[in-house]
């Protein structure tokens, strides 16, 4: 009895895991699907809401402790695949994002940690599968009732983020700087404005994929003359930094913060401030949209 209160244990821990893996993707579905490209696999970036929902039934199935036996076997194999799918895109491309719990925020661990974390649950998941007795029991209704409900939320909030992540919305800037001087405001430390002159500050990381859907619309700013001033900063190890400026060939001037100082300003990539009279009059912490959608979204004049 002792052992398998113990593999019901284990089940749940593999099954929240993925659940909270899959809320992260599901929530950011978009981002997930640049991952993949960055990987490597551009064809299969299609079945990223697939493979995000499925990843959530499966965290349901092993915390609701249904069949664990035959889903532990499943999680097993799909941990295998992504493992070794992160290491290709390590060792091959460089990318130190697994994407394990898409846009749920992580400490800035090392590969290395993802590596080790994964091959815990890859044993987990073959104790489970190996010592789980049998059985054959129905399951409760309430639990049919709760996965049918959760995926179908999922199924809906999926497809909208395949195309737009949740934080791309108009009330998505209410932070502390919003309507804020910026002398009052950690921003004061990094740029100095003029009370008649207009600015776009954009806040990146190298290697987010949201940031560098952003990178084409940040250059229009500039071209176009939407705003006096864009100042752009940045966080990211040396070998993404050379990636980002391999693809992108910047020709902006990128200021490099600490991730610490980072931190004060904004706790999600991108983050865009519209600064006009001195003051932070809007924040954007999503993709960067054109400077024609942001106008008309912000009902700003034409000359912003």
């Amino acid at each position: 009895m002792f052992e398998k209160r113990v593999l019901n244990f284990y089940s749940v821990i593999i099954g929240a895991l993925f659940i909270i893996s899959g809320i992260g993707k599901v929530i950011d579905t978009a981002g997930f699907s640049n991952l993949i490209y960055q990987y490597g696999l551009g064809p299969l970036m299609i079945l990223s809401p697939i493979i995000v929902l499925f990843e959530l039934l499966l965290g349901l199935y092993l915390i609701l402790l249904i069949n664990p036996k035959r889903n532990s076997l499943i999680s097993f194999i799909l941990l295998i695949i992504f493992t070794i799918l992160f290491a290709y895109a390590h060792f091959k491309y460089n990318i130190n994002d697994c994407g394990c719990f898409g846009s749920i925020r992580q400490a800035n661990f090392r590969p290395i940690f993802s590596f080790i974390r994964n091959f815990i649950l890859i044993i987990m998941s073959f104790i489970l599968w190996i010592k789980y007795p049998k059985e054959k029991n129905e399951t409760a209704k309430w639990k049919k009732n709760l996965i049918i409900t959760v995926m179908c939320l999922s199924i809906f909030i999926s497809g909208f983020t395949f195309k737009t992540p949740f934080t791309f919305m108009k009330g998505a800037g209410n932070n502390k700087f919003l309507n804020q001087n910026i002398k009052n405001t950690e921003l004061s430390h990094y740029i100095k404005t003029s009370p008649d002159s207009t600015y776009l500050i954009f806040c990146f990381s190298y290697s987010c994929p949201h940031c560098w859907n952003s990178i084409e619309n940040l250059r229009q700013y500039r071209k176009t003359k939407s705003v006096d001033s864009v100042v752009v900063f940045a966080i990211g190890d040396p070998k993404n930094k050379l990636i980002f400026d391999q693809y992108f060939q910047p020709d902006f001037l990128i200021n490099e913060l600490p991730l610490p100082e980072m931190d004060k300003l904004t706790d999600a990539y991108p983050t865009a401030f519209y600064v006009r009279h001195d003051s932070v009059k809007v924040i954007i912490k999503s993709e960067l949209p054109s400077p024609y959608i942001f106008k008309k979204m912000y009902n700003l004049p034409d000359s912003i």
